[in-house]
Formats: structure tokens, C-alpha cells, sequence
């Protein structure tokens, strides 16, 4: 039997076929792929075939953010023939001192779905581990689960960042994930909240889901500017940036106060980014990197189920594998109100 798949065959360019549905190994599980998510470092690979020294093996298989059905799981499994599932897309070793201590997205071996040389989800049915899968509650969408992936990116962030109860944020990129970082901060306590962004629609929607303070076009104000006039000149207590471009970097370390943070979650094209040493140095800014995410998509999964954490609204616009090439450039466009362009199977 054959399965539908897409293959990113070269920079800008997918070939959509057919391959043999996967024959699972000992102890592993198939999925049947229901939703998947384009993510912004899909995007990067799509655009350049790379992320820093991450670069693309022609054909590349992309695809991460998903969710679907049990197909296959072997005897003794904790799951079965039909189950819904989201997916967490890393997969550590298990016997390294990273996974042994807790932080298994940092394994230097880890296998995350879509990387460079492992297959990922634009393709029917999938090959994983359980212990990749989660059970997607009922009254999540397959959409939902699939984007409960970058919502663990947005929790894992927030939970570095050791946010206080009152504390106030600048989040920079009002995309999926930084919608996302707002919702989980004020989930988490934060104080006055500030989003800002280029796109207008993306600014809505911080407002009417996650009923953000202050959602600033940069288009039209300054953000530091306006930061340092809505703090009395004080700064934030924490920025998040969630763009990965110079200008949202360069921004994120200036809006914080003396003594705040700095947590850097969006992907670079560049190799390179710069900053003022001085004047992180005379704040003692705290700076954090976040790595994808650390075991939150259970996390988010409560939050979701709760009713704390909203995730409908965020999937905008749906493609057949077919037509994932008119997905990825809208999605790379970041036109028409897109937060998730999701690619969906029958």
C-alpha cells in the first residue's frame, strides 16, 4: 500500500507522490496525520534549505507541528488503533547527561520530526516512538493538537523566564508562537502586557483572544518609544522575542529595565545577530535562549483542556497536500490574516 507525501525537492520548490506506508519497527507506533502546522523554521528551509549549519538533504521531508490517529501500535502498547494523538517532534536519546538530568530537548543526538536527515509529517501516515505521542483529548480539533507543539515552544519560554505575578511583558512578533508566549505569561500572572508587530490582523488577534494591554503596529509608533512612555520610563520586566529578525532582537534588549530579562525564542535567517554589550552589560540583563521545548505540550495540553489556554482562532487557513506549495508561500507571506496556514488530511 502507498501513502500521499510531499518532499521539499529544492529551495521553494515541493514535489508531491507517493511512497510505501512505513513498516513500523519493534515497539513503534503509526499515525495517521490529520493536521500539521507550517512553522516558521519550515518556512527558513523552504526559503534558504537551512538554519544556520542545519542544512536541508534534498529530498527533505518537512513537517512538525501534528496531530492524528493511531494506526498501528504493537502489543503491550499504552496506546491503540484509533487513538487520537498530538505529537511532540523530539526524540532524545534517553541515556545522555541531558536526558538523565531533565533536559532532553538538548540532547546532542536528538531526532526531531523534519530536521535535516529525519523525515517529518507531510506525509499520510508516520513512524514514531510513543513516547512521542499524547492523547488529544475530545474536545480538542486535530488543528488544536497540532498546534499545542508551538505552544509548548511559547510555555517552555515562559516557564524559563521564572515570570512573577504582576510582572509586566513586551513580547516582539505577534505570530503563533508569540500569541501564544502572551496567552501563557498571562496564564502565569504577567502585569501589563505589550505585543507588537508589523501586521495589523495579527495585532487583532492578540486583542480579541488573549486581551492583550497594549497591541502597538510598529508600522506607525515606536516601540521603545511607546514602552518607555506607558513604563514612565521604568522598561519592562521581562521582553520576549518572538520574530527572529535584527530589529525585534535589537528591541528586546532595550525595552526591559535594569536588572530584567531577555528571552530570545524566534528563529534567525542570519548566521549573525548583533547587540549593544554595554547595554545589556549596565542593565544586567538576564538574557535566555529558548530551545524548542522541554516536556510542556502535557502542559499545555491541561491548560488547553481547562479552558485557560485558547487555541482556536490560531489555525487561519487550510491546504490539501496537494497544494502545500500555495500554503507555504501564503504562510511565508504572512498575508491575508494567517497565524497557521494547516495542512490537512482526509
Amino acid at each position: 500500500m502507498r501513502m500521499k507525501i510531499a518532499h521539499l525537492f529544492a529551495v521553494g520548490s515541493f514535489r508531491v507522490g507517493t511512497a510505501p506506508i512505513p513498516t513500523p519497527a519493534p515497539g513503534r507506533v503509526l499515525v495517521a496525520v490529520k493536521s500539521v502546522g507550517i512553522c516558521a523554521s519550515d518556512i527558513h528551509y523552504f526559503e534558504s534549505g537551512k538554519i544556520g549549519d542545519q542544512v536541508c538533504r534534498f529530498p527533505q521531508l518537512l513537517g512538525h507541528e501534528c496531530s492524528g490517529v493511531v494506526r498501528f501500535a504493537p502489543s503491550g502498547s499504552r496506546f491503540a488503533e484509533g487513538d487520537r494523538v498530538a505529537v511532540e517532534p523530539s526524540l532524545g536519546c534517553g541515556s545522555c547527561a541531558q536526558c538523565t538530568s531533565g533536559s532532553a530537548h538538548l540532547c546532542s543526538t536528538v531526532r526531531f520530526l523534519g530536521m535535516p536527515g529525519m523525515p517529518g509529517a507531510f506525509q499520510e501516515i508516520i513512524e514514531l516512538d510513543e513516547k512521542q505521542l499524547f492523547r488529544l483529548p475530545p474536545m480538542l480539533s486535530f488543528d488544536e493538537g497540532a498546534i499545542l507543539e508551538p505552544a509548548g515552544v511559547a510555555c517552555h519560554a515562559v516557564n524559563i523566564s521564572r515570570i512573577a505575578p504582576g510582572q509586566s511583558i513586551a513580547v516582539f512578533g505577534a505570530g503563533a508562537v508569540g500569541l501564544l508566549t502572551l496567552a501563557i505569561a498571562k496564564i502565569r500572572g504577567a502585569g501589563e502586557t505589550f505585543i507588537f508587530d508589523k501586521v495589523s490582523s495579527r495585532l487583532g488577534v492578540a486583542k480579541s483572544l488573549y486581551g492583550v494591554d497594549h497591541a502597538v503596529d510598529v508600522n506607525a509608533q515606536d516601540p521603545l518609544v511607546y514602552i518607555l512612555n506607558a513604563t514612565k520610563g521604568r522598561g519592562v520586566d521581562i521582553a520576549f522575542e518572538a520574530a527572529g529578525q535584527q530589529q525585534t532582537f535589537s528591541w528586546s534588549f532595550s525595552a526591559p529595565r535594569s536588572g530584567g530579562k531577555t528571552v530570545l525564542i524566534g528563529i534567525p535567517s542570519e548566521d549573525l545577530m548583533y547587540f549593544n554589550p554595554h547595554e545589556v552589560r549596565r542593565k544586567e540583563l538576564q538574557v535566555l535562549n529558548v530551545r524548542r521545548s522541554n516536556g510542556e505540550l502535557e502542559e499545555c495540553i491541561e491548560m488547553a483542556v481547562s479552558g485557560t489556554l485558547t487555541l482556536k482562532g490560531l489555525a487561519t487557513h487550510h491546504f490539501p497536500l496537494a497544494h502545500i506549495t500555495d500554503a507555504f508561500n501564503l504562510a511565508a507571506s504572512r498575508s491575508d490574516g494567517v497565524i497557521r496556514a494547516m495542512i490537512r488530511y482526509p
